[in-house]
C-alpha cells in the first residue's frame, strides 16, 4: 500500500513537473511570461501539497535539466530560482495557516529573493556588467523610451514642452537611479506577491486547499507593526547616509516609500469602508472616486490618515485600536 502510495507521489509531482516545464518555456513569450509568473509558482506548491518534500527538491532539480536541455542554463536557472521561491511562499501559505498579512509579507519577501537572484545571474553570467553599469543601461532605455513618447504626443499636435512628468524622468541620472533600485524591487514584489496570492487564493479553493484568502479593500488596517518597521529601514538608511555607505540612500527611499504605501493603503481603505458602509455609494462611483485620490496631490494626506487609522482602528477591525479602548473606558466611566 505505502508503494503505490509513493507511487502515485511520484507520477502527480511528474505530471506538475511537465506542467511547470511548459509553463517556463511559455514565460520566453511576452504575453505568456505574466501567466507563467501566476501559475508556475501555484504548481510547486501542489508538488509539495501532493507528493510531500522530497519529490519537491527532485521537481526542482529535474525542471532546472529539463529546460536547461530546452532553452539555454542561464535562463532555466533564474526563471527556476524565481518560480520555486514563489512556490515556496505558497507552501508557506498552506503549511502555517497564519494571517493574510504574513502570508503576505512571506510571499513579498520569496519574490524579491527570487528577483535579486535573478538579477546577480544575469549581471555576473550574462551581460557582466557592475551594478553601476547596469543602472547606466537603464537609464539610457528610459530616456529613448521618453523622447519617443515626447515624439508621439507631439505627432499628435500636443505640446509637451515643461511637462512635470517628463521633466522629472528625463533628469534621472546613473546615481537615481541606483538609489531608486531597492524602491522598485520592493514594488515589484508587493505587485507579484498581489497577484498571485489572489490567482492562488481561488485556485487552491476549487481543489480543497484552505488557505486565509486576502480582506477586500474596505476591510484591510495599516498594520502598526509594519509602518513602524517602515520607519525602522528609513532610520537605517538614514544611518548609512550619515556613515558614507553608498547603499544608505537607496534604504532610505525604500523605507520612505513603503512607509507612504503602507499608510495610502489603509486610508483608501477607510475611506472605501465609509462610502461602502455609510454613505452607499455604488461600486464604480466609489472607484471613480478612489482612482481620482490616488492620482491627486491628496496621498499624503490619505496616507497621514491611514497611519492615524492603524493606531486607532475606527473601524473596530480589532480589538486591541485605541478608539476602541478609549471608548470603552468612557463607556465605563458614566
Amino acid at each position: 500500500m505505502n508503494n503505490n502510495s509513493n507511487t502515485k507521489k511520484l507520477v502527480t509531482s511528474a505530471l506538475l513537473v511537465a506542467l511547470i516545464v511548459i509553463f517556463s518555456l511559455l514565460g520566453t513569450l511576452p504575453f505568456f511570461s505574466t501567466i507563467s509568473l501566476a501559475v508556475a509558482p501555484i504548481i510547486v506548491a501542489l508538488i509539495y501539497h501532493k507528493g510531500g518534500k522530497l519529490n519537491t527538491v527532485i521537481s526542482f532539480f529535474v525542471t532546472l535539466v529539463l529546460v536547461s536541455i530546452l532553452i539555454n542554463p542561464i535562463y532555466a536557472a533564474t526563471m527556476i530560482v524565481l518560480n520555486f521561491a514563489m512556490g515556496a511562499g505558497l507552501i508557506f501559505m498552506i503549511e502555517k495557516n497564519v494571517s493574510p498579512l504574513m502570508n503576505f509579507i512571506v510571499l513579498a519577501l520569496a519574490v524579491a529573493v527570487g528577483v535579486s537572484i535573478m538579477v546577480i545571474v544575469d549581471l555576473k553570467l550574462i551581460s557582466d556588467l557592475t551594478m553601476t553599469e547596469y543602472a547606466a543601461v537603464l537609464v539610457e532605455d528610459m530616456k529613448f523610451s521618453i523622447s519617443e513618447v515626447i515624439k508621439s504626443y507631439e505627432a499628435m499636435g500636443m505640446d509637451m514642452e515643461g511637462n512635470e512628468a517628463i521633466e522629472m524622468f528625463k533628469s534621472i541620472n546613473v546615481r537615481m537611479m541606483l538609489s531608486f533600485m531597492p524602491t522598485m524591487l520592493a514594488l515589484y514584489s508587493l505587485t507579484a506577491a498581489a497577484f498571485v496570492y489572489k490567482i492562488s487564493e481561488v485556485v487552491f479553493r476549487k481543489i480543497g486547499i484552505r488557505v486565509k484568502p486576502l480582506p477586500k479593500l474596505s476591510e484591510i488596517k495599516s498594520n502598526a507593526f509594519v509602518i513602524l518597521g517602515t520607519l525602522l529601514v528609513a532610520m537605517l538608511g538614514i544611518a548609512l547616509v550619515s556613515f558614507g555607505v553608498p547603499m544608505g540612500e537607496g534604504i532610505m527611499l525604500m523605507g520612505n516609500n513603503l512607509f507612504t504605501i503602507a499608510g495610502t493603503i489603509g486610508g483608501i481603505s477607510l475611506i472605501s469602508y465609509y462610502m461602502e458602509a455609510k454613505l452607499k455609494y455604488p461600486k464604480v462611483f466609489r472607484i471613480v472616486i478612489l482612482v481620482f485620490i490616488l492620482f491627486s496631490s491628496l496621498v499624503s494626506v490619505i496616507s497621514i490618515i491611514g497611519v492615524i487609522d492603524s493606531a486607532f482602528d475606527f473601524r473596530r477591525l480589532t480589538e486591541n485600536g485605541l478608539y476602541s479602548i478609549i471608548k470603552s473606558r468612557s463607556n465605563n466611566t458614566k
